[in-house]
């Protein structure tokens, strides 16, 4: 009995050393590589891999925000899944229309961003690398092919986002994205063609992005329930969008 017994005391001893030894080796065990930054391309038209970042026009100003996401450095609470701080974008093939470029001069905090006045019509292609800042943006990177077409008056891609009238705001405001940020602004009641203002410029949200706000004032223009708007722009694009209740 007493030799079973000490059997057995060895046995567990020799299985809790093993555990233990396992246990301090994964401890020990590296995390995994972060995976490398990426552009995030919400804002833009894409298929196949391409994403078309404008267009935009010959002669009218232009402007797209390069925002980042993923790297060594960002996690989910410290930067909402933007790290656009911490990234190095640089063009590695094809080029950019002429009179645009990529910096990062217009934010404190790093953004990246293609703006400028195009001067030359025409479709580039190009691709942009994206590396970590650090060691002068070393380590793991990834790409995305990108293109540009440049029209001569009348070339747009309006993304609406969101209306609403707000009592505090002073009325209607309006949100969206457009990469040509010179472009004038409509609105109007869609089922009565009433008129709520015209060639309106936005107001930015950066200088360097083509989100923007249009707002406008007068009196709610829906019956309570909301209404369908009419938005367009002086380079020809027309979008439809709903407004809701008012809010105070």
């Amino acid at each position: 009995m007493r030799s079973s017994l000490k059997a057995l005391l060895i046995t567990g001893a020799l299985v809790a050393a093993t555990l233990g030894a396992a246990t301090s080796a994964a401890a020990a065990k590296p995390p995994p590589p972060a995976p490398p930054p990426s552009l995030i391309t919400t804002n833009f038209a894409c298929g196949n891999g391409v994403c078309e970042v404008g267009p935009g026009n010959v002669g009218m100003s232009f402007a797209a925000g390069m925002y980042g996401t993923g790297g060594p450095t960002c996690t989910p609470g410290p930067c909402n899944g933007n790290n656009s701080e911490y990234i190095v974008i640089g063009v590695v093939s094809g080029s950019l229309p002429p009179g645009l470029q990529l910096d990062n001069t217009f934010s404190g905090d790093g953004v990246w961003a293609i703006d400028g006045t195009p001067t030359q019509a025409g479709t580039y292609a190009f691709t942009v690398q994206i590396s970590p800042r650090q060691a002068g943006g070393g380590g793991p990177s990834s790409t995305q092919q990108l293109t540009i077409t440049v029209g001569t008056g009348n070339s747009d891609r309006a993304q609406m986002r969101s209306a609403t009238w707000d009592g505090h705001a002073g009325g209607l405001v309006i949100q969206g994205w457009d990469a040509n940020i010179g472009a004038l602004w409509s609105a109007s009641v869609t089922a009565t063609g009433r008129v709520l203002f015209s060639n309106a410029p936005r107001t930015a949200y950066y200088p360097i992005d083509g989100s923007w706000v249009v707002r406008g004032g007068g009196g709610y223009p829906c019956p309570f329930g909301g209404c369908d708007l009419t938005v367009t722009n002086n380079l020809g694009s027309s979008v439809t969008v709903f407004l809701g209740k008012p809010i105070y």
